[in-house]
């Protein structure tokens, strides 16, 4: 009889110990809710800010004049200029070219905020966004012209209120 009580005592461990586990995980997918969207946003973050070109730091705002702000860094050994940066959702161009500046140079670890208006970003404070980021630079040292994109990592995040 005493090793009915101890399998039906090792079965609710076991049944805790995976209960416990899985609760872990659907924290760390900050809940149930559009699981995952919260881990998929930071490790966007964490590419975007350790990139050769860096956005270190990024806002769009909901129903504002020029609500997109992009903070950008050099990561790269030569100094570079920056011809145009570019954000787009779902294939379709929903920023100016030029977030305001136009041929702006960057040092080695130099950073330049990026400014601009973006519409069908975002409807409401509060909305998740996804975008593709283009930016066309030239390599100071050898003239050389290239468009980074990210390698297929789009920048996320959360519209701000105006």
């Amino acid at each position: 009889m005493s090793t009915k009580a101890q399998t039906a005592t090792e079965y609710m461990i076991i049944l805790a110990v995976v209960i416990i586990i899985a609760l872990i995980v659907v924290g760390v997918m900050d809940g149930i809710p559009g699981i995952g969207t919260g881990a998929r946003s930071r490790a966007s973050a964490s590419y975007w800010s350790t990139a050769k070109i860096a956005v270190t730091s990024y806002s769009v705002v909901a129903s504002a004049t020029d609500p997109a702000k992009l903070k950008i860094r050099n990561n790269l050994r030569d100094a570079i200029t920056i011809e145009y940066v570019n954000m787009s959702i779902s294939g379709s161009n929903v920023a100016t070219k030029n977030l305001t500046q136009t041929n702006v140079t960057l040092g080695v670890g130099a950073e330049k905020e990026f400014t601009g208006p973006v519409t069908g970003l975002c409807n409401a404070a509060g909305d998740a966004w996804t975008s593709n980021i283009w930016i066309k630079y030239t390599d100071d040292e050898t003239g050389a012209v290239y468009t980074f994109t990210g390698q297929g990592n789009k920048l996320e995040g959360v519209c701000a209120q105006s």
